[in-house]
Protein backbone atom coordinates (compact mmCIF):
# COMPACT_ATOMS: atom_id res chain seq x y z
CA UNK A 1 0.00 0.00 0.00
CA UNK A 2 1.36 3.67 -1.14
CA UNK A 3 1.85 6.20 1.28
CA UNK A 4 -0.91 8.26 -0.69
CA UNK A 5 -3.48 5.57 -0.08
CA UNK A 6 -4.79 5.64 3.17
CA UNK A 7 -8.25 4.28 4.86
CA UNK A 8 -11.23 6.76 6.12
CA UNK A 9 -10.45 5.72 9.64
CA UNK A 10 -6.72 6.74 9.21
CA UNK A 11 -8.17 9.97 7.66
CA UNK A 12 -10.45 10.99 9.97
CA UNK A 13 -8.18 10.53 12.83
CA UNK A 14 -5.37 12.64 11.18
CA UNK A 15 -8.60 15.13 10.90
CA UNK A 16 -9.61 14.83 14.16
CA UNK A 17 -5.86 15.17 16.02
CA UNK A 18 -4.53 17.80 13.64
CA UNK A 19 -3.83 21.08 15.14
CA UNK A 20 -3.27 22.87 11.66
CA UNK A 21 -5.77 24.02 9.25
CA UNK A 22 -4.78 21.54 6.21
CA UNK A 23 -7.06 18.69 7.59
CA UNK A 24 -10.17 21.02 7.72
CA UNK A 25 -8.95 22.60 4.08
CA UNK A 26 -8.66 19.12 2.72
CA UNK A 27 -11.68 17.87 4.69
CA UNK A 28 -13.87 20.97 3.26
CA UNK A 29 -12.98 20.16 -0.50
CA UNK A 30 -13.72 17.22 -0.36
CA UNK A 31 -17.37 17.66 1.34
CA UNK A 32 -19.15 18.75 -1.39
CA UNK A 33 -17.95 16.00 -3.70
CA UNK A 34 -19.00 13.25 -0.97
CA UNK A 35 -22.35 15.21 -0.75
CA UNK A 36 -22.57 15.28 -4.60
CA UNK A 37 -22.17 11.13 -4.70
CA UNK A 38 -24.49 10.70 -1.22
CA UNK A 39 -27.78 13.13 -3.58
CA UNK A 40 -26.95 11.24 -6.33
CA UNK A 41 -27.06 7.83 -5.02
CA UNK A 42 -30.72 8.90 -3.11
CA UNK A 43 -31.66 10.20 -6.58
CA UNK A 44 -31.09 7.10 -8.43
CA UNK A 45 -32.35 5.25 -5.87
CA UNK A 46 -35.49 6.56 -5.80
CA UNK A 47 -36.73 6.60 -9.50
CA UNK A 48 -35.65 3.02 -9.73
CA UNK A 49 -37.97 2.17 -6.97
CA UNK A 50 -40.70 4.87 -8.15
CA UNK A 51 -39.60 2.78 -11.54
CA UNK A 52 -40.32 -0.71 -10.65
CA UNK A 53 -43.72 0.50 -8.21
CA UNK A 54 -45.09 1.61 -11.95
CA UNK A 55 -44.29 -1.61 -13.80
CA UNK A 56 -46.15 -3.56 -10.91
CA UNK A 57 -49.05 -1.30 -11.35
CA UNK A 58 -49.24 -1.34 -15.21
CA UNK A 59 -48.53 -5.42 -15.11
CA UNK A 60 -51.54 -5.42 -12.53
CA UNK A 61 -53.84 -4.21 -15.38
CA UNK A 62 -52.48 -6.44 -18.00
CA UNK A 63 -53.27 -9.31 -15.25
CA UNK A 64 -56.65 -8.45 -15.23
CA UNK A 65 -57.30 -8.21 -18.93
CA UNK A 66 -55.26 -11.60 -18.97
CA UNK A 67 -57.54 -13.38 -16.63
CA UNK A 68 -60.22 -12.60 -18.79
CA UNK A 69 -61.58 -8.83 -18.21
CA UNK A 70 -62.38 -6.98 -21.22
CA UNK A 71 -63.17 -3.31 -18.91
CA UNK A 72 -60.56 -0.88 -19.25
CA UNK A 73 -61.94 1.04 -16.25
CA UNK A 74 -61.70 -1.92 -14.01
CA UNK A 75 -57.90 -2.41 -15.56
CA UNK A 76 -57.31 1.25 -15.44
CA UNK A 77 -59.03 1.13 -11.47
CA UNK A 78 -56.59 -2.41 -10.63
CA UNK A 79 -53.95 -0.77 -11.93
CA UNK A 80 -54.03 2.39 -9.78
CA UNK A 81 -54.96 0.36 -6.89
CA UNK A 82 -51.53 -1.40 -7.23
CA UNK A 83 -49.12 1.61 -7.55
CA UNK A 84 -47.91 2.03 -4.53
CA UNK A 85 -46.06 5.24 -3.33
CA UNK A 86 -47.79 6.91 -6.89
CA UNK A 87 -45.97 10.23 -7.87
CA UNK A 88 -49.10 13.46 -7.60
CA UNK A 89 -48.11 13.80 -11.92
CA UNK A 90 -48.63 10.33 -12.28
CA UNK A 91 -51.12 8.73 -14.75
CA UNK A 92 -52.64 5.53 -15.40
CA UNK A 93 -54.52 4.62 -18.66
CA UNK A 94 -56.58 1.32 -19.84
CA UNK A 95 -57.75 1.44 -23.35
CA UNK A 96 -59.69 -0.81 -25.38
CA UNK A 97 -59.09 -1.49 -29.03
CA UNK A 98 -60.38 -3.73 -31.51
CA UNK A 99 -58.98 -4.64 -34.97
CA UNK A 100 -60.29 -6.79 -37.74
CA UNK A 101 -58.07 -7.75 -40.64
CA UNK A 102 -55.52 -5.73 -39.38
CA UNK A 103 -57.30 -2.47 -39.86
CA UNK A 104 -59.44 -0.23 -36.50
CA UNK A 105 -62.92 -1.81 -35.80
CA UNK A 106 -65.60 -0.93 -33.42
CA UNK A 107 -65.80 -3.68 -30.56
CA UNK A 108 -69.55 -4.48 -30.75
CA UNK A 109 -69.61 -4.88 -34.23
CA UNK A 110 -68.24 -8.59 -36.80
CA UNK A 111 -65.64 -8.06 -39.11
CA UNK A 112 -66.42 -8.50 -42.79
CA UNK A 113 -65.89 -12.39 -42.69
CA UNK A 114 -68.94 -12.65 -39.87
CA UNK A 115 -65.92 -13.26 -37.47
CA UNK A 116 -65.59 -11.23 -33.82
CA UNK A 117 -62.87 -8.52 -33.82
CA UNK A 118 -59.76 -8.76 -32.17
CA UNK A 119 -60.33 -7.10 -28.91
CA UNK A 120 -56.89 -5.60 -26.94
CA UNK A 121 -56.32 -4.03 -23.57
CA UNK A 122 -53.09 -1.33 -23.44
CA UNK A 123 -52.19 -0.50 -20.19
CA UNK A 124 -49.97 2.90 -20.29
CA UNK A 125 -48.63 5.02 -17.33
CA UNK A 126 -46.70 7.54 -17.10
CA UNK A 127 -45.05 9.73 -13.90
CA UNK A 128 -41.89 11.68 -13.39
CA UNK A 129 -39.60 10.08 -10.68
CA UNK A 130 -36.46 11.99 -8.93
CA UNK A 131 -35.32 13.63 -6.49
CA UNK A 132 -32.81 16.73 -5.69
CA UNK A 133 -30.52 16.45 -8.30
CA UNK A 134 -32.01 14.35 -10.88
CA UNK A 135 -35.67 13.93 -12.04
CA UNK A 136 -36.24 11.40 -15.05
CA UNK A 137 -40.24 11.13 -16.95
CA UNK A 138 -40.54 7.37 -18.07
CA UNK A 139 -43.98 5.72 -19.90
CA UNK A 140 -44.62 2.24 -19.75
CA UNK A 141 -46.87 0.53 -21.80
CA UNK A 142 -48.07 -3.22 -22.16
CA UNK A 143 -50.61 -4.55 -25.28
CA UNK A 144 -52.42 -7.67 -24.21
CA UNK A 145 -54.95 -9.44 -26.98
CA UNK A 146 -58.12 -10.47 -24.82
CA UNK A 147 -60.10 -11.84 -27.70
Amino acid sequence: MSKRAISLREFLFKFGVSRDATSALEFGLILPLLSAIVITVADVTTIAVGLGAMQTAVRQGVQYALNGGTDPTVAQTQGLQAWTNKPSGGTLTATQSCTCAGSSASCQSTCGDGSSPQMFITVTATATFGGTAITQSETSTQTVRVR
